[in-house]
């Protein structure tokens, strides 16, 4: 019996040891308490929507597209949303704006901010056709926008990258002007980077905003010259890609981020991502 009691000892300090030294996340069953932040990363295949929620708060980035928003309507409507507090929509490919008009039909948008430019696709247009319907307040970012709700600090970061518009349906670079979300909740903080790519990269990295445990990688895990630069800057402890089984992250993106150290979470592997914090620094990923 003293036997077994040194051994259980010995690989309980083992334990302690091996936890102290593990990143600061781990796996946990869905769901959040009352002072947890919440963020929400939809597997709408290759595109983005994100829900942030905090003692029934609540900021959606992107809507996914057209034909995923009643999965998204639905999901809302579970997680109690009533009217969300705020809707960015970081550029308009309908991979990103294309469910906004049906949410915004559904909710209603305290607040909805938009990029700095017009669309020209029946998206956007439906979009601004809801705006006027619904009577909802919009602002253009063009420059950084900050606010705060239930504890978070949000920061919507304007780009500078002149917007050069496309032909018809196309919406030009609209990837590289997409707007940035950081969110930070004590010691909890997020990126968000839309579509960003080589110049819209090199953009936020000259404005210096430091580092982040959270990053939603840019452009669904596309690989540009200057990644590495984006990951050597922001420092994740976790990534978060929105990709589909169809269309996968770049090995490059994944062999940079497990280089970095980083925690990697595919959508096209993971389905819909949870991560919740309690603003100390520690998260738990469903």
């Amino acid at each position: 019996m003293k036997k077994l009691t040194a051994v259980a000892a010995a690989l309980a300090v083992l334990l302690a040891l091996l936890a102290g030294c593990a990143k600061k996340t781990e796996t946990a069953e869905d769901g959040s308490a009352a002072d947890e932040m919440r963020v929400t990363f939809f597997d709408v295949g290759k595109g983005d929507c994100i829900l942030i929620e905090k003692d029934g708060a609540f900021v959606l980035i992107d809507a996914g597209y057209a034909d995923t928003s009643d999965d998204v309507i639905a999901f809302l409507k579970e997680r109690g949303v009533e009217t969300l507090d705020e809707m960015i929509v970081t550029h308009y490919d309908k991979d990103h704006v294309g469910g906004a008009s049906a949410v915004a039909e559904a909710f209603g948008v305290t607040q909805l901010l938009l990029p700095a430019y017009a669309g020209s696709s029946k998206h956007y247009t439906a979009l601004m056709k809801t705006v006027v319907e619904r009577n909802l307040t919009y602002r253009q970012v063009t420059e950084d926008v900050s606010f705060t709700l239930a504890g978070i600090e949000f920061t919507v970061f304007a780009s500078p990258v002149e917007y050069l518009a496309g032909d018809g349906e196309e919406e030009g670079n609209d990837n590289d002007v997409s707007l940035v979300v950081s969110a930070v909740y004590g010691e909890d903080s997020y990126l968000f980077a839309g579509d960003i790519e080589k110049a819209g990269i090199s953009a936020y990295l000259a404005a210096g905003h430091g580092t982040f445990d959270v990053l939603k990688m840019p452009h669904h895990g596309g690989k540009e010259k200057n990644t590495d630069d984006l990951l050597a800057n922001v420092s994740p402890q976790i990534a978060v890609i929105t990709d589909s089984a169809d269309e996968p992250a770049e090995d490059a993106v994944l062999a940079l981020l497990a280089q970095a150290g980083a925690e990697t979470y595919r959508t096209a592997e993971r389905g819909t991502v949870v991560i919740t914090g309690s603003g100390t620094g520690t998260y738990s990923v469903a």
